[in-house]
């Protein structure tokens, strides 16, 4: 699975958790968009990201954090969490 395929899964489970249809999407997004996202044929910008995780109250970072745990499978969260923070230290250091 590569990394925008994951994203697209993790945001179509994301959705149906908050019991969001496509359509729910309109006003920022038309379905056709959702549906190529979900489906891993498009990749959000930042903002674009930012914009559909408020229809769904996420944060999207969480989005991403979930799809690379579903992208690469032999890392678990607290993995990902400690790499995370090694490198947000890295750049505390650094500024």
């Amino acid at each position: 699975m590569n990394l925008r395929t994951a994203l697209g899964l993790v945001f179509s489970r994301a959705r149906r958790r908050a019991k969001l249809t496509q359509e729910d999407f309109e006003p920022t997004s038309p379905r056709t968009y959702i549906s190529h996202l979900e489906r891993g044929l498009s990749s959000p910008t930042v903002d674009k990201l930012h914009e559909l995780a408020e229809v769904m109250h996420v944060h999207p970072a969480s989005l991403i954090f979930q799809a690379y745990l579903a992208y690469d499978k032999e890392t678990t969260a607290l993995d990902l969490m400690a790499i995370i923070m090694a490198d947000l230290k890295k750049s505390e250091l650094q500024e």
